[in-house]
């Protein structure tokens, strides 16, 4: 079974707040439970040999929140963006995409296999079977709140095998 280092609390928040350049606070949170009726995103990690070892999965208000903030976006533009949509599009899921992209680092360490983004995936959605073990029973789990300065709170869950 692959190991992936779950990084500290701090470490989230120094990555998060570094890469959108602002201030970000980073909390832990209750258990995330997927909802067919809230969309969330779910970033699926694998090792360089394909196994899927890892999985970030966000609410729709912290994808909105990091992605918006790191195109430099105001919570109020994020809000015109996003205008009561229920799913990140054009941009916002663009920049939201490299927030979980750069999240890798995080996953990585000299003891380890190497780590990266496999892919991108909105919650309800096609799940694919082989990132639902790590999901549904994974050996690791973290909850965080992520508030982003001047954005809108959302929960970010990390589970690893």
């Amino acid at each position: 079974m692959a190991v992936v280092p779950i990084p500290v609390r701090a470490s989230v928040r120094d990555l998060l707040r570094d890469l959108v350049g602002a201030k970000v606070t980073v909390t832990e949170d209750r258990r995330q439970e997927l909802d067919e009726e809230r969309t969330s995103y779910l970033a699926i990690y694998r090792q360089d040999d394909g196994t899927a070892v890892a999985a970030v999965i966000t609410d729709l208000t912290a994808a909105a929140a990091l992605g918006g903030a790191l195109g430099m976006m105001s919570a109020s533009d994020v809000a015109d963006v996003m205008g009561g949509a229920t799913a990140l599009e054009g941009d916002l899921y663009d920049f939201f995409g490299e927030v979980v992209n750069v999240f890798s680092k995080l996953l990585n360490s000299p003891t380890t296999k190497h780590v990266k983004l496999d892919s991108l995936v909105p919650v309800p959605g096609q799940v694919p079977a082989s990132i639902a073990s790590v999901v549904l029973e994974p050996s690791a789990r973290v909850d965080y709140t992520i508030a982003v300065d001047g954005h809108s709170a959302g929960i970010l869950t990390l589970v690893s095998n």
